[in-house]
């Protein structure tokens, strides 16, 4: 295998830095552990990263107490960890988790006259990683990668419905609950009474309480576990997603969360006859 930091010629490699340098350093010895790709000794990457033995040892003890890189005991050699290995598992579910909504994102669009969301639940908040924008000139518009808080939002609150009440409580304690909007909930247990109905309706709505003049409604996503995995919604102005508005478009949305869970491999139980 060729060195990570040596061209062709067995030259080393002058990488442009222009961040921080132990963040630089650290992703070296990642990247090169990823090249590797089995075990390897502490003296092998520290040729490939070009640092010094002392530097390497003591980045990689906080990657290991991270989880990103573990190290057997018995040959002292070095590979990545469960958590590197998790981040790429992840990424890969989302890859296909927006392949598989793109089709429903576009259908519920397209039917609703609103913009369409897919979002999931990163490290307690609301991320959005797909979008189906609206045709019309007045439209919702959320950039992929937008970070909300899960209390205040439709999709947030379609998927702390099913996470075990000490997580909610988990969530809440590390980002509060800020008042967006004069309609945002903020005290707790008004949160899980409505969380509960959730739960026994299928979906859950904002209004208004994330951003004035707006409402959404949003339904949960399973995997094959049954696990809520992310969740579907439709946005738009207050003015045009009225009651009546959202009784029509409500039944569309919970097919398309009920397909896309089955799409992931979601396969309900069936009710058992009394």
């Amino acid at each position: 295998m060729r060195k990570a930091s040596q061209d062709a010629s067995g030259d080393p490699i002058k990488r442009e830095r222009t961040g921080v340098q132990s963040v630089e350093r650290t992703l070296d010895i990642l990247e090169a552990l990823v090249e590797f790709g089995s075990e390897v000794g502490l003296v092998e990457i520290s040729q490939v990263v070009g640092l010094p033995l002392a530097t390497v040892h003591r980045l990689l003890g906080t990657l290991i107490t991270r989880g990103y890189v573990k190290q057997n005991r018995q040959n002292r050699k070095y590979s990545l960890g469960f958590r590197a290995l998790q981040m790429g598992n992840d990424m890969r579910q989302r890859f296909s988790l927006r392949l598989e909504a793109r089709p429903y994102l576009q259908r519920l669009m397209q039917t609703s006259g609103e913009s369409a969301n897919l979002a999931v639940l990163d490290d307690g908040e609301v991320v959005y990683i797909d979008q189906a924008q609206s045709a019309r000139i007045l439209r919702m518009f959320t950039q992929i990668g937008n970070r909300l808080p899960a209390h205040s939002t439709g999709s947030g609150k379609a998927m702390l419905a099913f996470l075990p009440r000490e997580a909610v409580e988990g969530i809440l304690r590390r980002y509060g609950m800020a008042a967006r909007t004069p309609k945002t909930v903020t005290d707790s247990d008004e949160l899980f009474r409505e969380l509960e109905q959730v739960r026994a309706l299928g979906y859950a709505r904002d209004d208004e309480e994330h951003e004035e003049g707006v409402r959404c409604i949003a339904v949960p996503v399973r995997d094959a576990s049954g696990q809520v995995v992310a969740s579907l919604s439709v946005s738009g102005p207050a003015a045009r997603l009225s009651d009546t508005r959202v009784d029509a478009v409500l039944p569309e949305l919970l097919d398309s969360g009920h397909k896309l869970s089955a799409r992931l491999g979601f396969a309900p139980e069936p009710i058992q006859a009394r």
